[in-house]
């Protein structure tokens, strides 16, 4: 049977956690037992976490995979000339929409029940648990609109994608682009509310703790914590154009959050720290992570390289970088210069640096604040840039931002930025298009110069067959 926006709850099919993790529910009794407890909420939450690792979306997919090909930071086309429609990207194009959809049915099947079952929770967990399925449902719609809906500016208006609400088994209409994101917004704004209301551990800086009834509140840069809905409203608001907000949750972030720069000493030695952990406000654990590992980053497939390794030095620009000199390897035998942030296990001293794929991290928040400051305060952009380069070991007095740089230099620098800071974490595709840039750097060995020339359509994935066919999809 053909499928479309039916939502029901689905098989997670994962290997640890509990039964239902392990199980398909075979009816809505298993549901409704779930609901009945606390432990059964806990688990439904843990099965949406690790339903958001599989390989298909943040697991490989939507950070160090097909998403960062897109950014032409790889050797590897996904997508020849952007083709979507051929048969060997379509497929992966389809089951990112299904899997993320799938999550959202699992996801909203907690939101259903948890304001009704509050007696069940104490300490603030049920109003923890409530505002980390707000914030990963306004996450997966507003990821679903980058992708599956033209870039924003110019196009508030234009029929985008559903963003489904409930647990129900029906189809749901296709909204604006603008309606998308009020209702992101909403999401973020009443899970910041119950977030702090509750009391977040992270709220204290403490990123790791025992909750005293098992982990649930245990290492909260791996969930959908309160510094982690303040971040993602500012990643929101820069999209949507509206800088004065982002910049408002950019710096509270950056001024209030626990997150503290990385030394060189983390990143060196038997354990390093690969995914700069201190600076990490959000991250999903992926099991897989070292097998995923073994599969992409050891062929020349997920490579910056060249015989002499130029390129990937001059992506990054400097040899005494930290993203550089400390993340990717340099294999001249091989002509390889490739990412070795994945390359987390066995060597990391902990299992809190191993299996880690980050989502929101401190430094994009740097560049978001630089950004919304170029017109009015472009010192302050400078100032920025340099304290992010500062703590990546620029040795230089100006870190190589000039202090006579125009509005388009800065821009300039911040592009390439965060192309570095969010390198294989699939950022780098998002920030062109919502530039609509006209040409964004070709992966050119032989010349670090090259261009690609880019269209509107390049940046905007085709909705699957069968929802373009039966699903509600208003007229724009």
């Amino acid at each position: 049977m053909k499928k479309f926006i039916y939502i029901i709850l689905i098989s997670i099919g994962l290997t640890s956690c509990s039964d239902w993790l392990n199980v398909s529910p075979s009816t809505e009794k298993d549901r409704e037992d779930l609901i009945t407890t606390e432990a059964g909420f806990k688990e439904m939450l843990y099965g949406c976490y690790i339903n958001m690792a599989d390989a298909s979306i943040y697991g490989h997919q939507l950070t160090y995979g097909s998403i960062e090909s897109l950014a032409k930071n790889y050797c590897w086309a996904f997508s020849a000339n952007y083709s979507y429609t051929d048969k060997t990207v379509r497929p992966v194009i389809d089951a990112i929409w299904s899997k993320m959809y799938n999550t959202i049915a699992n996801d909203n099947s907690i939101l259903n029940d948890i304001e009704s079952h509050k007696n069940l929770f104490s300490n603030g967990e049920g109003e923890i648990l409530e505002g980390e399925a707000l914030a990963m449902r306004a996450f997966l719609h507003f990821d679903l609109l980058r992708m599956f809906a033209p870039a924003y500016t110019g196009n508030e208006s234009k029929i985008a994608i559903p963003y489904v609400e409930s647990y129900e088994s029906k189809r749901y209409s296709h909204i604006s682009e603008s309606q998308v994101i009020k209702k992101v917004l909403a999401d973020l704004d009443k899970a910041e509310t119950l977030l702090k209301g509750a009391n977040d551990p992270i709220l204290s800086g403490i990123t790791r703790v025992l909750s005293g009834k098992g982990d649930f509140l245990a290492n909260r840069q791996y969930r959908f914590n309160y510094w982690a809905v303040e971040a993602l409203k500012a990643r929101v608001y820069l999209y949507v154009g509206d800088k004065d907000s982002a910049l408002k949750y950019a710096m509270d972030v950056i001024n209030n959050g626990p997150f503290k720069w990385v030394s060189e000493n983390d990143l060196t030695g038997d354990h390093p720290d690969r995914v700069f952990m201190s600076e990490i406000i959000s991250a999903l654990n992926v099991p897989k992570l070292s097998t995923y590992y073994s599969s992409y980053f050891t062929s020349e497939k997920y490579s910056l390289s060249d015989g002499n390794a130029n390129y990937g030095l001059n992506v990054f620009e400097d040899g005494n970088d930290y993203r550089y000199l400390y993340l990717m390897t340099n294999n001249k035998e091989k002509n390889k210069v490739i990412s070795c942030k994945y390359d987390q296990s066995p060597a990391g001293s902990s299992v809190l640096k191993e299996e880690t794929v980050p989502l929101l991290r401190l430094g994009e928040m740097y560049l978001i604040a630089a950004e919304c400051n170029i017109s009015s305060n472009p010192t302050e952009t400078i100032r920025l840039l340099r304290e992010l380069k500062t703590h990546r070991g620029y040795l230089s007095t100006n870190k190589g931002i000039e202090d006579t740089a125009n509005g388009t230099q800065l821009l300039e620098y911040i592009k390439k930025e965060m192309r570095k800071e969010t390198y294989a974490e699939g950022q780098t595709f998002f920030m062109y298009k919502r530039l609509q840039a006209n040409s964004i750097p070709a992966f050119n060995p032989w010349w670090s110069g090259a261009t690609y020339s880019m269209q509107p359509g390049y940046y905007t994935f085709p909705l699957p067959e069968a929802e373009k066919e039966y699903g509600d999809i208003p007229k724009s």
